[in-house]
Parts: structure tokens; C-alpha cells; sequence
């Protein structure tokens, strides 16, 4: 079981890294400067189609900047922000700088609107039981803590918990299992919600999506099928909302959502109805 948990949080790390890394090599996200009779302007452009939180550093010599450095500043989608301005000291003397900067998905200074109740990511009048819960044993622990698994079958119909902007996805892969080389290999939808949070809906179908990057989507719709695809011990939906860490990496929020009980916490162990 141990290890088993190892695994299962090392997939999770390492879906992260990678990710990151891609980014980096993108150029989706650039920092750049102009010249100006004063010295240089720096900006920073990110041609994601979310926010981007901006760690940046400088080496200067004979240039003054008008903020605090490094510095890290939040950079909207389809945006390009001046981020500083470096002053020459002695106009007599040469000047340069290098720039050193990372950076990673989301608004570090994203809040979750903890009044707001989800839709169960369900098919309305179908029953689904929770597996895994808030603090599961098998992997649900740390960062991911806050994560829910709903056991189905292959090809069960997902649908939006919430209003959201595809940000994310993957459906070009076909297997799944309990192995270390199944870490990387899971199809998913990311949706990336008004207050900045995002949802993941992890392990679906083989070209099981239906919905396309860009694209919005109500709470109620339908966004892809349900599989076993990624490091997974059986067909289930891995639900999780999540808010960006400082730093990079995610940290996964507690939610509630309506339930014909009202509105309620979700526990493991227990079967709920779509609604």
C-alpha cells in the first residue's frame, strides 16, 4: 500500500514538472525590454489562455529599477504588462542587465469563492459512490488532500461542477494500471473558473473529450467520458478543485456542492444521485 501511495503522489509531481517544463519551451511566455532615452523598460507577455504568476530577477549594473527586485507579478491571459523600469545611473558609464525568471500556471493570488455550492460532476438521477474522499488513506493526503474519486464505469458520461474556460486537456491516451509507467499517461479536462481557481477531471476515455481549449462551458454540461486511463487501481473520475501555490504546484480547496440533502460535504464510503 505504501508504495503504492508513492507512486500514485509521484505521478501527481511529476504530471507538474512536466507540465512546467513544456511551458518553458513554449515561448508562450516571454520577458523582454525596450530602450528608452531614460534607460530600459521591461514587460512581460503571456499568450496563455490563463494567468501566469511571474517570479523575476535581475542582474543590473549602472541601472536603478523603480520596484523592488526580484519581484513576482501576476500576468493576465493574451496580455503583455510593463513589469519595471531600469534608469541609467551614470549616462558617462555603460549599463546591462540579464534577466533570470520562471513561471507557472495560475494567479498566485487567486481567492476560491468558498460560499459557492458545486454541481456533482454526475449525470443527473445516476448513482455514483465516493471511494476516495477528503484525506483518503490510498493517496488523497498533503497537497492533494481535498481530492474526491467517484468510482464508474468506462465511458460514464462527466459534466461541468462549475462555469468555467477549458485551459486544459488531454485524450490522446489509451492506457491505464497500477504501474509506475502509467504515471504520465492520463487524459483529463481542466476548467479554470471566475475567481481564478480550476478543476481537474482526471483519468477519462480514449478521445474522450468534447469539449475543445478556449472554450466556455456551463455547470451541467457534458465535457467528456469517465475511463481508466494514467496511473489508476480501476475506472474512476478523480475530482479535485485547486488554487496555485506560491512557488509553483497547486494546493487542492475543500468544497461543498447540492445534494437533494441540501447542500453538503461530500463522504467516503457513501453513494450520491446526480442533481
Amino acid at each position: 500500500m505504501k508504495s503504492k501511495i508513492a507512486l500514485y503522489v509521484f505521478w501527481i509531481l511529476l504530471m507538474v514538472i512536466q507540465v512546467e517544463w513544456i511551458y518553458a519551451q513554449d515561448n508562450s511566455v516571454d520577458v523582454f525590454h525596450e530602450r528608452v532615452e531614460s534607460g530600459v523598460v521591461v514587460y512581460a507577455e503571456n499568450k496563455k489562455l490563463y494567468p501566469v504568476t511571474l517570479q523575476l530577477n535581475l542582474e543590473i549594473e549602472n541601472l536603478a529599477p523603480d520596484r523592488a527586485i526580484p519581484l513576482t507579478i501576476v500576468i493576465p491571459s493574451n496580455e503583455t504588462l510593463e513589469v519595471l523600469q531600469l534608469t541609467i545611473s551614470n549616462k558617462a558609464k555603460a549599463w546591462d542587465y540579464r534577466s533570470k525568471y520562471q513561471y507557472y500556471m495560475g494567479d498566485v493570488n487567486a481567492n476560491h469563492n468558498d460560499a459557492f455550492a458545486y454541481r456533482l460532476p454526475l449525470k443527473r438521477g445516476e448513482s455514483f459512490r465516493l471511494i476516495q474522499g477528503y484525506g483518503g488513506t490510498f493517496s488523497h493526503q498533503g497537497d492533494l488532500q481535498h481530492s474526491l474519486d467517484f468510482e464508474m464505469e468506462k465511458g460514464t458520461e462527466v459534466y461541468a461542477a462549475r462555469d468555467g474556460l477549458v485551459v486544459q486537456l488531454e485524450e490522446d491516451n489509451t492506457r491505464g494500471g497500477p504501474s509506475e509507467e502509467m504515471m504520465d499517461l492520463a487524459n483529463y479536462v481542466t476548467i479554470m473558473h471566475s475567481d481564478g481557481t480550476f478543476a481537474d477531471y482526471t483519468h477519462l476515455s480514449p478521445q474522450g473529450v468534447v469539449v475543445e481549449n478556449g472554450q466556455w462551458v456551463r455547470a451541467g454540461q457534458l465535457i467528456g467520458y469517465s475511463g481508466n486511463t494514467g496511473f489508476s487501481t480501476g475506472p474512476h473520475l478523480h475530482f479535485v478543485v485547486k488554487k496555485t501555490k506560491r512557488g509553483g504546484g497547486f494546493l487542492s480547496i475543500p468544497i461543498k456542492f447540492t445534494t437533494k440533502a441540501g447542500i453538503r460535504s461530500l463522504e467516503e464510503g457513501q453513494t450520491y444521485t446526480g442533481y
